[in-house]
């Protein structure tokens, strides 16, 4: 470690030598709001009912994950079990436009193994159209950084830094970009070394308290490429194929020390990861310049398969630290593969009365889970058969939906109706055990734009959606996570139907409010089982009976000066849980305040500063609570050779604040912990551009995520 410290601020000093000689070109940024030149552009904007993030404009981001990006977003919220929230809504993610399949611990691995400093934006829809799929109840769309230059050109960017440990990122682009031509690609290393320090207290009735401290460290290596063509065959139709692949090998050692009244319990573990990520897109889009139909059709492929191993060794340990017993022995070797086959297609004809839209979508997946358990007795390994599961997943989703689309004068008026067939199924080989769901959905919505004049602008949406549970969910088996924690799946979990209306309101370019109210029936909650006699801890899953959440958002973006601009967002989420488990009535209402601020300063010799933040007050998650929570984040940026090369210090959570705090409460249970990671990571990034920067646009070719963006009247700072 010490070597890559010396290494990193040996680099710093030698590149910072040389500022003074550098030449740079003045950033300037036109406004869309006027022609006056400005030298800092806004960090969030807003395009129709779509909040964006420009991602590419900061200088924290430079040196982070994916996840780590993703987590500052406005309204963006974290559960224990690592699923994401907007606004209080589930979330499916896209990645440029097409949905990227995972949920919970896979997201998140593949996110971090994404550096963040390739992403150009992040689009934030909490109410989207149902031309979408109907899963999840809000959608973020990640956007790469691609070229639109003619010519060959191209990027180099490295990365060093540390929190605790050091981290390095390496990568570069290539395009070469012709009239009608485009074939790009790209190569990323990430190299990271992180860690999570979890500390929990259970109290039981008896007076009875259970200690549990858990250390983890992982260093994860991550390649990840891509190469793409597309083709313009004439002024309307054009073709292209993009491949990807992410190939990541994560090592891990970590120690768990449980606290009892009258013996301590340690535990040490080991393990490897390795996960390889291919995926294949091919789409066609053609059209009639007379008739200004347009045809889309689309064609994915996505694996993700995972395999790892880890081995337990246990020991318990009276108060004189002497060992009781004999040491326990524990390893499992597991697989799991993920095949995701897609094939969709669109049209959109404009008409004399409406624009008509109309699609079709068929996606079939399979997931077949393994994991082999077994417990060491003298030297021979035995198969334990209270763990072991093989588990298949399989589901089909077929789907269509048509729409209109119509504006009068200052209204915009769309409605959308989708359908959808379900057919999973799910068969523990281990057990025996199989189920069946068969049904047919309809998920209508509905939105109208009013704009009063330029600088008011109204809108008003409905959308209903569906949150439908993998493997990871509905897998009855039970996962050792330590001698005191197990987690288990339910296949009795139910899908989750979410309806959500929404408000809002852009005021001159410069304030945005939105007032929402969503329901969920049959949510889907973490909840927690413990059993009085071993004290054992089991976290599954159940459906809550209703969940309601009213929200509101204030976003406020201004230069207060020439070299100064100010970004806040404020939101109030309102959440009320009314629902029985277990024969046990739980009901909860919570009031969250969630206060973001991204604040830019331009400074003398060519300097860019950074000054962002967060605080979140206690925010309720199902049968859990998370305590209130903050950060900030500083930065500063350099352009150098003339302009072609860029410098970006940025030293995220400087206090150290971005720490999880969680307590369950509720019937016999009493829990509290403290999640503690590496969130404190100053990192420096270079980042060069060669190559043709003839900046000519080349014909405009929307993904649907931008085309909702843009469905109605846009409206940026």
């Amino acid at each position: 470690m010490n070597a890559n410290i010396t290494t990193l601020l040996s680099a710093t000093i030698l590149t910072l030598s040389g500022l003074t000689q550098a030449q740079e070109k003045k950033d300037t940024v036109k406004q869309l709001k006027e022609v006056n030149i400005t030298s800092t552009a806004p960090t969030i904007t807003m395009q129709g009912g779509t909040m964006v993030v420009n991602v590419a404009k900061t200088t924290t981001a430079a040196g982070s994950t994916a996840w780590e990006v993703l987590q500052k977003a406005p309204g963006v919220v974290v559960d224990n079990t690592d699923n994401l929230m907007l606004n209080g809504k589930s979330v499916t993610v896209y990645i440029d436009g097409r949905p990227s399949r995972l949920t919970g611990e896979d997201l998140k691995n593949l996110l971090n193994s994404t550096p963040g400093g390739n992403i150009d934006k992040l689009e934030l829809m909490s109410n989207p159209s149902t031309k979408y799929d109907a899963q999840g109840a809000a959608i973020i769309n990640i956007k790469m950084i691609k070229s639109k230059d003619l010519g060959t050109n191209g990027t180099a960017t490295i990365s060093g830094g540390f929190g605790r440990y050091a981290r390095t990122t390496e990568g570069f682009t290539l395009n070469n970009r012709s009239k009608a031509v485009n074939i790009y690609g790209g190569y990323d290393f990430l190299h990271t070394n992180q860690f999570t320090k979890t500390k929990s207290e259970r109290r039981f009735k008896d007076g009875y308290k259970l200690e549990d401290n858990d250390y983890n460290k992982e260093n994860r290596n991550t390649h990840n490429v891509r190469a793409g063509a597309d083709f313009d065959i004439n002024k309307t139709t054009s073709a292209g194929v993009l491949l990807k692949g992410s190939f990541s090998n994560r090592g891990r050692n970590g120690e768990n020390k449980t606290g009892l009244p009258d013996s301590t319990f340690l535990q040490y573990a080991g393990g490897d990861q390795s996960i390889v990520n291919p995926s294949v897109n091919v789409y066609f889009k053609t059209g009639s310049e007379k008739r200004k139909n347009e045809f889309t059709f689309n064609a994915d492929y996505f694996s993700y398969n995972k395999d790892w191993n880890d081995i337990f060794t246990a020991q318990y340990y009276n108060a004189g630290k002497q060992a009781i017993g004999d040491q326990t022995n524990i390893r499992n070797n597991a697989d799991s593969r993920i095949h995701v086959y897609s094939a969709s297609a669109d049209y959109v004809q404009p008409f004399k009365f409406a624009r008509l839209e109309a699609g079709i979508k068929t996606t079939f997946t399979e997931t077949d889970n393994d994991m082999i358990w077994e417990n060491k007795f003298g030297d021979n390994w035995q198969n334990d058969a209270g763990k072991t599961n093989h588990f298949i997943y399989k589901e089909n989703i077929n789907a269509a939906y048509i729409g209109l689309n119509k504006t009068i004068k200052k209204y915009t008026f769309n409605a959308v109706l989708r359908g959808e067939h379900t057919h999973a199924t799910g068969n523990s080989l281990t057990i025996d055990q199989r189920f069946t769901r068969d049904y047919f959905q309809l998920f209508p919505s509905a939105s109208i734009s009013y704009m009063k004049d330029a600088k008011n602008q109204f809108s008003l949406s409905y959308r209903r959606s569906i949150n439908r549970f993998g493997f990871e969910i509905v897998n009855p088996f039970i996962t050792y996570k330590s001698a005191y924690t197990y987690q288990q799946g339910n296949p009795n979990i139910k899908p989750v139907l979410n309806q959500s209306i929404e408000a809002t309101w852009a005021h001159n370019y410069s304030i945005f409010t939105t007032l929402a109210y969503s329901r969920s029936t049959d949510n889907l909650s973490v909840v927690f089982r413990q059993d009085p006699q071993t004290k054992i801890l089991v976290m599954s899953y159940d459906n809550q009976a209703a969940f309601n959440v009213v929200y509101a958002n204030l976003v406020v973006s201004k230069p207060l000066t020439k070299k100064i601009r100010t970004t806040w967002t404020v939101m109030g989420l309102y959440l009320n849980i009314n629902t029985n488990l277990d024969g046990v009535k739980y009901q909860k209402e919570n009031i969250t305040t969630i206060i973001s601020t991204q604040n830019v300063f331009t400074l003398p010799a060519g300097f860019t500063a950074e000054l962002n933040g967060s605080f979140q007050s206690p925010f309720a998650m199902g049968y859990a609570s998370l305590r209130s929570m903050g950060f900030v984040d500083l930065g500063l940026r350099k352009n150098i050779m003339k302009g072609n090369g860029s410098l970006k210090l940025a030293l995220n959570d400087v206090f150290n604040t971005k720490q999880y705090r969680f307590d369950v409460k509720y019937a016999a249970i009493d829990n509290s912990s403290r999640m503690e990671m590496d969130t404190r990571v100053v990192n420096l990034t270079f980042n060069y551009k060669f190559g043709n920067k003839n900046v000519k646009q080349n014909k405009t070719r929307k993904n649907a995520i931008e085309a909702e963006a843009g469905r109605t009247n846009t409206t940026t700072f």
